[in-house]
Formats: structure tokens, sequence, C-alpha cells
């Protein structure tokens, strides 16, 4: 055997599916003989063939096998066309690729076009209802608002956002990454698959590999849609007129005599006289805003380099005025083939962002000052060339909030860099590096002007408050692998090494007295040179890993996979520094077992087991171990006053990690000739050792510190169901996923509930995480209706003696504990923004060049906070308020649901109570899109091989019994600080917005 292929020549070249995208993990082998090779992860190969070899044999799940007739050229572009008759394609995994028959870990794929079907530069916002077990929230819809992604539930009561993988770099942000740029994406979910991340996966992991060049001529793409965005719904609110009956009503009710010459007496009494319609505060904050998108992308190459060029440009002006982003995206990918056993290749990302911040704070945010302040006032006064003043409600004036906004800019320029080489040795072997740079550059500039509209709504001096940042982060990797089968047997295994660094620093000043003029707005311009004030963060990580992996299967039939990492963190002391990480998972495809020979309706049944753990440090602060102190303490020692430091969390030398034990099976199935398929899986994912504060004495003087002490559990199940079939020239490819999960806190150390989310101050806290319930829940006073009559409210009275005695037209509240006093004592569980399942519903049809895309998302079982109720249904009549505030209880109209007008409110009816808990289930129509591509017997003509037009509007329907904005919320805050155990408190956050477009596709 040796003799007979001791001569050889050496090929290579690459292959590709029939949309020109390289397949890696195809395999090629000379006919006749045991000499083959699989393409890499580029989708490119180099093969000695004998000299007496005559053809290739390509194959490749998911497509049609193909016999290449071997000739005297040294290079080859295959070409494969896809066979639905077949398993999918091969899959990315961490630190390499396997066929999706292979698999035994739990991992989805979402196609790339699936990711740009949405008007978004947002990748995480693209992949909301994609996939089973992934829940996408969206915490605010400005333009470039952030998301919030939770795969397989929240896993802590820290950090659970997951990591991003893009071509082998490991990071947390993708904000680099324009939609168009993703070729594929792999979400690994259980802890068999996630493990080979190690203390980094338990939040779950999202792979994704660009767009790649391919051997060719030059192949261009442009992609551009353009459209305009508008509110999906507005607030119902009252006009001026019957905002000014209810605040008379409120101090009539109260026995106040208001002065009738007095301004506040003249302004209502002329409202309710003159039947004034007023101010409509949203229409002077909201407006109709476009957007755009615009995607070039050049490709080819040659058999020794590839490229891919790909720039992306997206503009969008938001539905509140002054809310806006530009975003600049570039993107070069390049391969090369040095050798028939070396290949290398680089890739490098550019974005640049220029974003105006919107104002979302409670009490200062545009849209919340515009949902309450009082309709009477106009936005501008013509009288006074001036803003108006809101003198009843004494709120900011919304419109002049909002003209403030132009000068809250942000800016964020990002470069993402990635090299690495890969070589193939004895046969068996490959050894790749890759070393990634990740430099992040923030340029925030806030300029609130001068201005005086009164005593109480003015700026004394104009300030300029500019923070800047910058951020670097490297990753270096090395791993061996070894690929090779004997027989029906087949071996694998990777060992390497990783090592990573992250440093951060900024700083912020603020200056007083600076001009307004555009051109002068910089801190150096202050007439006021001695007022500053100075902030400035720094911090600095490294992670060093260990780690392998090992695969085994039996004639394609029986599969085990086990996994090691050992993981080393710097937010750690040495003591428990280091982290051992394994996982273990089998697979049995029972398809090829010969008692399912007879049964044809079944393609394809593939079970799957795993168990793994994984950590956290994400959860662990930089330096969370040791004990803090602060500054801004004043102390006098020999009669002078000195600045002095002061500790404020104690320290804890014991932090450690958090760990994540997960156990999955699951099941892959395909039926009637793999038209139909089927995946579902079962999961119980438990965090032990998370960390929380638990309490400690008053006397102590500091701080709780962080202690490993909690435990938290999910357990839920995913399924995905999909159906394509054609009838003559009509296609159709149905799809849908569902998720359900359970949260559990299993433990808090001891400790009680843990209270959290005082957005406002006459609430305080309104959510509990405890031993028990699921995270976060919205914890609070029950109601029982209205005390309709005097009769009831004096009983009341009497059997719980109230601070001050309640009215006929007051809230009944319920005594829970029994003790006879209605206090804080009697809060209890109100339901929680943990929803009891999500679903995606996805039909594309075709018919000849049509093409028609509908895709629904939605949840069930989860309830909101509508924090804007404390306003627009206040009793006080300060506030504007809801249409159903009309229906308030009189002594006329008893039989209602709505408490009387009181502006004292003696009986405290808006405290923070089931009155303010609504569901936030909601079926949402994400996206309809209408294409038509024209035949290719014209565009030949036109030298274009593809020309596609299409119309498309996403948000377009939307069914909820929530009254708010918008049903979607995610966690509270803004100017991405957001707080986990505040998920699902709605304080007005900016809406989705109902987007229509067109667009234009071509290929050339």
């Amino acid at each position: 055997m040796g003799n007979l292929y001791a001569q050889t020549r050496s090929i290579s070249g690459t292959v590709a599916d029939e949309k020109g995208e390289l397949l890696p993990g195809v395999s090629i082998s000379v006919k006749g003989t045991t000499v083959g090779t699989n393409t890499n992860a580029e989708g490119r190969f180099t093969l000695n063939v004998p000299t007496n070899g005559t053809t290739l044999l390509v194959s490749f799940v998911g497509m049609q096998s193909k016999e290449i007739p071997l000739t005297s050229e040294s290079t080859y572009a295959i070409v494969l066309n896809s066979d639905t008759k077949a398993l999918d394609e091969v899959v990315v995994i961490g630190y390499g690729s396997a066929r999706k028959s292979d698999l035994t870990g739990s991992v989805a794929s979402v196609k790339s076009e699936q990711l740009t079907q949405i008007a978004t530069p947002n990748v995480t916002q693209a992949l909301q209802g994609r996939v089973a077990g992934v829940d996408v929230t969206a915490n605010s819809g400005e333009p470039g608002g952030a998301s919030r992604i939770r795969i397989r539930g929240v896993g802590t009561i820290n950090n659970s956002d997951p990591l991003y993988v893009v071509d082998g770099f490991q990071t947390a942000d993708i904000s680099f990454l324009a939609p168009t740029d993703i070729s594929s994406m792999e979400i690994l979910k259980d802890a068999s698959a996630t493990a080979i991340y190690g203390s980094r996966g338990a939040n779950g992991v999202v792979l994704i590999t660009t767009k790649r060049g391919r051997s060719g001529p030059a192949k261009f793409t442009l992609d551009g849609y353009a459209g305009v965005q508008n509110a999906w719904r507005k607030q119902s609110l009252l006009n001026a007129s019957q905002y000014a009956t209810l605040r008379l009503e409120a101090y009539r009710n109260d026995g106040t005599v208001l002065d009738p010459t007095g301004q506040e007496y003249q302004i209502l009494t002329n409202a309710v006289q003159s039947n004034m319609v007023g101010t409509d505060w949203q229409k002077e904050v909201m407006q109709s805003g476009s957007i755009q998108n615009y995607t070039l992308n050049v490709m080819g190459g040659s058999d020794k380099s590839r490229y891919s060029l790909t720039g992306t440009y997206f503009g969008q002006d938001g539905i509140v005025k002054n809310s806006s982003l530009r975003k600049y995206f570039l993107r070069f990918n390049n391969d090369y083939t040095f050798t028939n056993w070396l290949t290398g290749g680089v890739s490098a990302a550019f974005s640049r962002t220029n974003k105006t911040f919107t104002n979302n704070d409670l009490f200062a945010g545009v849209l919340t000052t515009a949902l309450r302040a009082e309709p009477i006032t106009p936005a501008w006064n013509s009288t006074t060339n001036n803003w108006g003043r809101t003198i009843v409600s004494q709120e900011n004036n919304p419109a002049r909030a909002a003209s403030e906004m132009a000068g809250n800019k942000g800016y964020e320029s990002l470069l993402n860099a990635n090299a690495y080489a890969e070589a193939s040795f004895l046969k068996h072997f490959k050894l790749r590096s890759q070393f990634g740079v990740n430099y992040r550059n923030t340029h925030n500039k806030q300029y609130l002007p001068e201005f005086f509209l009164d005593i109480k709504e003015l700026r004394a001096n104009s300030q300029l408050t500019e923070l800047r940042g910058e951020q670097t982060q490297w990753v270096s990797s090395t791993y061996l692998t070894y690929d090779n089968d004997f027989g029906k047997h087949h071996v694998g295994a990777m060992i390497g090494t990783e090592s990573q660094r992250l440093t951060y620093a900024d700083f912020g000043i603020t200056a007083y007295d600076v001009p307004s003029n555009a051109d002068l707005r910089y801190l150096s311009s202050s007439r006021n040179a001695n007022s500053y004030n100075v902030t400035s963060t720094q911090s600095d990580e490294s992670i060093l890993s260990f780690f392998g992996r090992a695969n085994y299967s039996y004639n394609d039939r029986y599969m085990l996979t086990a996994t090691l990492r050992y993981d080393g963190s710097s937010r750690f002391l040495p003591s428990n520094r280091w982290g051992l990480f394994p996982s273990f998972a089998a697979g049995w495809n029972i398809t090829d077992e010969p008692f399912m020979a007879n049964l044809n309706a079944i393609s394809n049944l593939k079970l799957r087991a795993g168990w793994g753990q994984v950590g956290n440090q994400n959860s662990a602060n930089n330096y969370g171990y040791v004990t803090t102190i602060s500054g801004g303490n004043r102390y006098v020692f020999g009669n002078q006053i000195v600045e002095g430091f002061a500790p404020t969390m104690a320290s804890n030398p014991s932090l450690k990690w958090e760990t994540t034990t997960s156990s999955n099976i699951g099941i892959d199935a395909d039926f009637f000739n793999h038209s139909l398929s089927l995946t579902a899986d079962y999961f119980v994912k438990t965090t032990t050792d998370m960390i929380v504060r638990v309490p400690v004495p008053v006397f102590v003087g500091v701080g709780p510190p962080y202690v490993n002490a909690g435990s938290m559990r999910n357990n839920g199940i995913e399924l995905a169901l999909n159906y394509r079939n054609e009838v003559g020239d009509f296609r159709y490819d149905l799809g849908v996923n569902f998720t359900k999960i359970k949260n559990e806190v299993t433990s808090l150390g001891g400790g009680t509930g843990i209270e959290s989310a005082n957005v406002i101050g006459n609430w305080g806290n309104i959510t509990r995480t405890s031993v028990g319930r699921e995270i976060a829940y919205f914890y609070g006073m029950k109601t029982d209706g209205i005390l309709r009559t005097q009769e009831e409210a004096n009983a009341y009275n009497a059997q719980y003696k109230p601070e001050n005695a309640a009215q006929a037209g007051d809230v009944r509240f319920v005594d829970t504990n029994g003790d006879g006093v209605i206090s804080s004592d009697d809060r209890v569980y109100l339901g929680s923004a943990t929803p009891n399942f999500g679903y995606g519903i996805n039909a594309n049809f075709g018919y000849k060049n049509f093409d028609l895309k509908i895709f629904f998302q939605g949840v069930q079982g989860v309830e909101v906070v509508n924090a804007l109720d404390y306003f627009t249904r206040n009793s006080q009549g300060i506030w504007n308020s809801v249409p159903d505030r009309l229906n308030r209880w009189t002594p006329e109209n008893t039989n209602t649901n709505e408490p009387r007008m009181t502006a004292k409110d003696a009986n405290a009816n808006y405290r923070f109570s089931d009155r303010f808990v609504q569901s936030g289930d909601y079926l949402r129509l994400r996206n309809v899109t209408l294409g038509y591509t024209i035949p290719k017997t014209v565009t030949e003509r036109w030298k274009m091989s593809t020309v596609r037009a299409y119309m498309s509007v996403d948000n377009l329907l939307t069914v909820t019994g929530y009254k708010g904005l918008d049903p979607e919320i995610g966690e509270y805050g803004y100017n991405r600080s957001y707080n986990p155990l505040a998920v699902g408190v709605d304080v007005g956050t900016y809406p989705q917005p109902q987007t229509w477009r067109a667009g234009l596709t071509l290929n050339f």
C-alpha cells in the first residue's frame, strides 16, 4: 500500500453551497483509496492525491454528494447543491465544527437571512423569537437601545449576559457587527456545549461566523432599504378641560377653598368654562422618524487568497424628537493558503457610532413628563416668546426637555482585529493559533443650556459634561486537534490554552457657564475656570485557561463527548482563583439501528443527553473581595477641616466562582422524508455559590460583603417544530418554537429577601427576591376594590384602625397577615416579569418569483408594573390622567373601581399595590416582508445575477391587554446601567416603533 501511494501530487480548493457560502467540515476523499481530508473552518482544503487517482468524492450532510473528475489542475472550486432530504449542515461549536448529526449538546442555529429580516443594527435584537430557550427583550425602543438576552432563564441575581464568540474572538459586546456581516450563528445552550468556555459559559454562548471570501472573480452584493417609523400606540390622556375638572374636584373633596383671584384657580376655571382641549404633549415630543440602511459587499479571490470586504451605513431618527443614531460598519476578512499544510487569515472590523441619547429618567425624562404634564399650558408661550411653564403640575416642559436632548451626544469608535494561522501535519493533526484585539474609545458629551421659565424651572448656569473612556481587550488562543477514523470508530481530540486581558479607564469632567454656540461648546470655553467636577474609574482583569475535548463515535451511531476547562481569574484571590469545569454528553442515532429499517415515516431520530458544570466570573466585581473605601468625608483635626476616607463595604477574601450545573436530555427527529423536523429538550440548570450580600449587624459600621451564599434553579422544556414542502411552483416553510422555564431562588444564605427597584420614593422597593420564588417578583399591597359608601368606610376604619381614617371612595387594602392592622407588613407576592412561556412563529411562502415572510413573537403569563400609573391615575389631580379616571368614585357614581379625587390622599390610595400590576402578555407581528425577484432571463441581460425588490413592515400588529405605551419591558435603567432586580418595571419606557420600509438587493 505504501508503494502504491508513494507518488503523489498536491491539490487544494474550496467547497461552497449554491449561494457561494464556504462550507466547513466537508468530507473529501480519493475514490478507491483511504486518502481523504475535511475542509477547515473557512471551507478550504489541501490534499495529497496519488498520481493514479481519478475521482474525488465530496460529501456533506445536508448537501447532495458529488464526484469530481481529477484533471491536471491543482486547484478546484467545488459547489454542492442542497439536499432537502438530508440533515442540516455542519455547525460551528467551541474551537471547531461538527456535523449536526454528530452533536451531543444542545445547539441551535440561526440563518443569516433571519437576522436581517428586522430593521435594526442590533444583532441580539434580531434574535428575538427565533430560538427556543433564548429570551430577548428590548430595554428601550430608542435608536441603538440595548437588549436583554437570557439563554435558558436568569441564572443569577448578578450578571446573566451570555458570552459572544466572533470568529473565535471572545467578547461581551458585539456592537461592532452589523447583521449583514454574519454568515451563521449558533447558540450553545447546555453545559455540555458551553463547558469548553469554562468560567464564561454559565449564561450560554453565542458563536458567530462572519462572511468570508471565496475563490473566483469579484462578486458584488448591494442591499439597501429606506423607510419611516412611527409609534405603534400613544397613551390616551385627558384634555385640558377634563384635567381641570378633576383637579378642582380634588380640592373640593378635601374642603380646600382656592383663592378666586389666584392664578391656579383662574387657569383651571377658564379651562373648564372654555371647554379647552389644550396641549397634546405626546405630539409635541414625538415624530415620524426616518430609517435607512445600505450595505455593499465584495468578495472573491484565488486559490491562494480569498477576501471579503463589507461596508454598512445605518441611520435612524427615532419616534421621539432629537433621538437619533448614525452608525458606520466596515469589515474585512482575508484568508490565505501559504502551502498545502499551512493556512492563515486576518479579520478586521471597525464601527463608528454617533448617537443622541434619550433622557429616560422617570422624573425628568421626555416621554415621562409628556405623559403627566398638565395639558393646559402651551408648549411655546407666544406672549413671553419662551417655553410654556406648567403652573399646575409643576412639571418640566416636555418640549423644552426634548429640544435640550440635541446636546446629549455619544460617540463610540470600536476596532476589532483578529489573526490566525493553522498548520496540518502528520495527516491527522492540526495546530491553530489565534490572536485578537478589541479596542473601544467612547466620548459622551452632554450640554445643558442656561434657561429661565420661572423660579422653579430654570438653570442659572449652563453646564457641559464630557466623559471619555478607553477599553482594550486581547485574547490569545492556541489549540491542537486530532481527528482519525479506525474502521467504524471515529476519534477526535483537542487540547489548548488561552489567555485574555481587559483594561478599562475613564474620566469625566463637568464645567459650568459654557457658551451655547455649538462651535464653543468645549471645557476650555468655561467662563468659570475654578469650578469643575471630576470623576474617574479604572479596572484591569485577566483570565488564563487550559482546556480539552475528546469525541468518540462508533459507526456514526453511538457518540460520546467529554470536555474539561481549567480557568484562573484575577477577580479572585489566589486561594480561590482557579476553577475546574467538566462536562460529559452522549448521543444515539437511533435511525441507524436495524429495528428502524421499516419505519419509513421517521427519516431521522437522535437521542442526546449531557451533564456539565460551568462558571460565571462576571458575577464577581473586579476587586470584589476587598474592603472598599470612599472619600468626601470631612473631619476636624487640630481645628482644621481635612478630607478623609471611610470603609463602605467589608471584605471577603474567600470570595470564589459561581458555578452552574446543568443536565439536559433532548431528541432531534425528522419525519416524512425530512419535510417535518422536531427538536425537543428538557433541562435543569442550578447555580450554586451565587454571590449575594448577606446582612451584617448595624454596629459593624460598614456595608455587607459579597459572599457565596445563594443558589438558584431553572428547569424547563424547549420545542422547535418546522415543516417545509413544495407543491408545483408553490413552496412553504412553517416553523414554531416554544419555551417554558420555571425559575426559583433556592437559597440566599439564610438572609432575608432582597428588595430592590425603588423607582418612586413614595413606593419604596417594589420587587423582592426570596427563597421559593422566582427572581425579582413584585411585592406590595393587595386591594379589594373601593369603599363605596361611608358605612363601608366606617366599618373598615373600626376594624383596621388606620393612621388616617378612610372615606367613601378610597381604596380598600387587604389585611393579608390577619393582624388587624393595614401596614407594610401586609405586602405579598403580586406576580413577576418571568413569563410562563414564550414562543415564536415563522412562515415563509414562495410562488414562482414572489416570496412572503411572516414572523410572530409573543410571551404569556408575564406581569408588568406600570409605574407611570402612579402619576396618570393619580387622585390628587396634579398630573394629567388616563381617561379611566373620569369614572372615579363620586357620590353619584359608586359602582366603580376608580378611587375618588383627593389632593391630600390621607388613605395613601397610591401606595404600591396590585392596582399598578398589569398583564404584560402580548402577541406581536414582528415582521411581514413581501419580495419579488426579477427572472434571471432579464437580469442576465443586465449583467446581474440577482435583483430582488421588497416591502417590509416591523411591529405591524400587537395584541395585548397592557395599557402602557408598550408591553415589552426589560430592566429598569438608562445609559447602559440596568438593574437585573428591576425587570418588568415600566417607567414610560421608549416604545418599540412600527417601521415601514422598501428595499432592493442586487448581486452582480
